[in-house]
């Protein structure tokens, strides 16, 4: 039994940590996992858990439509017919002719008369929803992601009240395609050297989460920390800039360009020879090398910086054979 206890808590540490705000998608746990929970709850007879744990299951997978129907189950045993019925409705809007569909239809039937008895009667759920779906498409057409009102805190919205159904993935796909779009666009502008805002190079981060949070992959562990590192770079904090690319450079060590803005970030701190070594390290046959080597030797020495300018003229000229 002792045994068993610590296997138990070393899969539960060695289990992925989920993100609180995970809306959609796997951050918000494992759907199958989830519906195995719910129905030994079900079996148990704690109706209302049950209906917790396969409403939950709905938002990791929306596509999985046979979870509406358990959900319909538990939810009219724990006599919350409301969402009992509502759930039923989804699943037989979408779902496939089927033995389970019209069994499915023969209690969604009992489901409604029982619902009519109800006093007083619980709001149309699915009426409920159309006025926050029509403000997300309206937020979203504008490119308004972020943000009281705009399409993130809509979805969101949604969630929380409860919204069922596969077009919620198609919804959440839609966010997380957009949000992703845009901080990107921010991310390839910030690459080139344009003059970007500090406040918009920010604003990627938070963009990337929400993509995340409604279950679109991302890239954007080496990403939000270089563009971290821009706005801090752009307001002149070069020691905070410098660790925030080092940050990106451990998350994806194949992308020079973060070694080349670490030494940016050295340069404008007066650091030129430490510039020099992480190029050297990094960018061994970078031309920018060539550069920033010839402009350190012209500080020691004029004879050795004249060096060094020759050799860099020359190699640029006529560059060695591979």
């Amino acid at each position: 039994m002792r045994t068993e206890r610590l296997l138990a808590l070393a899969l539960l540490l060695a289990a992925p940590a989920f993100a609180d705000d995970a809306l959609i998608g796997a951050g918000v746990g494992n759907a199958d996992t989830l519906v195995s929970e719910g129905s030994k709850l079900f079996n148990r007879k704690d109706y209302a858990k049950a209906s917790a744990s396969f409403l939950k299951a709905t938002r990791a997978n929306p596509a999985t439509l046979n979870t509406y129907v358990q959900l319909a189950r538990a939810a009219t045993l724990a006599r919350d017919l409301g969402r009992a019925c509502y759930a039923y409705r989804v699943f037989l809007k979408v779902a496939p002719e089927s033995q389970d569909k019209k069994k499915a239809t023969a209690e969604s039937e009992v489901c409604e008369r029982q619902l009519k008895t109800v006093k007083p009667s619980p709001p149309d759920m699915a009426q409920a929803y159309t006025d926050t779906k029509a403000a997300f498409f309206a937020a979203l057409d504008k490119n308004e992601l972020l943000g009281a009102g705009n399409a993130l805190e809509s979805l969101r919205t949604l969630v929380k009240d409860g919204f069922l159904g596969p077009e919620l993935a198609d919804m959440a796909q839609k966010l997380g395609a957009a949000a992703v779009a845009q901080a990107d666009a921010v991310y390839k502008r910030a690459l080139a050297r344009e003059a970007v805002p500090p406040a918009e190079l920010r604003s990627a981060r938070p963009l990337y989460q929400a993509a995340s949070d409604v279950g679109v992959a991302t890239d954007s562990k080496a990403k939000s920390p270089f563009l971290d590192g821009c706005a801090a770079l752009a307001e002149k904090d070069y020691k905070k800039a410098e660790q925030l690319f080092v940050e990106a450079s451990k998350a994806e060590p194949a992308n020079k360009d973060y070694v080349f803005f670490k030494a940016v970030a050295l340069v404008q701190a007066g650091d030129r020879p430490g510039a020099l070594k992480v190029l050297e390290a990094g960018l061994p046959d970078d031309t920018r090398t060539s550069v920033l080597r010839a402009a350190v030797s012209l500080g020691h020495s004029p004879d050795e910086g004249a060096a060094e300018l020759e050799k860099l003229l020359f190699s640029t000229r006529a560059p060695p054979e591979k």
